[in-house]
């Protein structure tokens, strides 16, 4: 009987340290996706140095992001959350078009974030009143 509570015990702790782990996993990106949307929009007010920590600390690898996915696959997570993962890409799509299709000039690099930005949180904001402020199915 004793090992039978260890058991549970042991069943309960490790399903606790598992809903932890989703909802890590789960707010990540939308936490990403949020102080990016911000560095977006604010980029024109920011200084170069602060401009080259922000892009150091908000630089996305394609490995970061495949992992991200896979772990979402693994918890079963829906596609808001695939979607919040891959938005972040968007900004480096804009600087492989500026490096390699046709260069941007500083208006158009400035309203393409601007826009980046916006889209961000209105898909934080479409994720947020889906999940917390979704009406009951009748």
């Amino acid at each position: 009987m004793d090992s039978r509570d260890q058991n549970q015990g042991a069943v309960s702790s490790l399903a606790k340290v598992l809903r932890r782990i989703t909802r890590i996993v789960q707010i990540a990106p939308f936490a990403y996706l949020l102080l990016s949307a911000i560095c977006l929009l604010c980029e024109c007010f920011m200084p170069d140095w602060m401009l080259r920590i922000a892009g150091n600390l908000l630089s996305t690898p394609a490995y970061a992001v495949v992992g991200m996915l896979l772990v979402g696959r693994w918890l079963k997570l829906c596609s808001w959350f695939r979607t919040a993962c891959l938005l972040p890409c968007t900004t480096k799509v804009e600087g492989y078009v500026d490096s390699f299709v046709y260069t941007l000039t500083q208006n158009e690099v400035i309203l393409t974030n601007v826009i980046l930005g916006i889209a961000f949180l209105s898909f934080i904001y479409l994720s947020f009143r889906h999940f917390f402020h979704a009406s009951p199915e009748k």
